[in-house]
């Protein structure tokens, strides 16, 4: 029981901690030279991609999980799943509105 609570609790985060890069309204001289936060986009980054694993192990038969009988569970894995997809994107892209400069 407490290790689906840890997997809930560390899958809601990362999405919380996304949408809080997505929504901080960071500028250009931030990403530039604030080292710190560079380095704390690319970890959150990695780590969005490490449990997006996890879910798709998790969601699909076959993988590292596959003697999971919870119904539930495996539903939760495929739409977690499909909700990283969209935050990695969001968090990638964050930088690219930078790009379109007004003429």
């Amino acid at each position: 029981m407490l290790l689906i609570f840890i997997y809930y609790f560390l899958s809601i985060a990362t999405l919380c901690a996304c949408y809080y890069f997505r929504r901080s309204r960071f500028t250009e001289k931030d990403y530039k030279y604030n080292k710190p936060l560079k380095w704390t986009r690319r970890i959150l980054i990695i780590w969005s991609y490490l449990f997006m694993s996890i879910h798709g192990n998790l969601g699909f038969d076959g993988g590292f999980f596959s003697e999971v009988d919870n119904d539930f569970i495996i539903f939760s894995g495929q739409f977690f799943l499909i909700v990283y997809i969209f935050a990695v994107c969001w968090v990638e892209n964050i930088i690219h509105p930078f790009n379109k400069k007004k003429k």
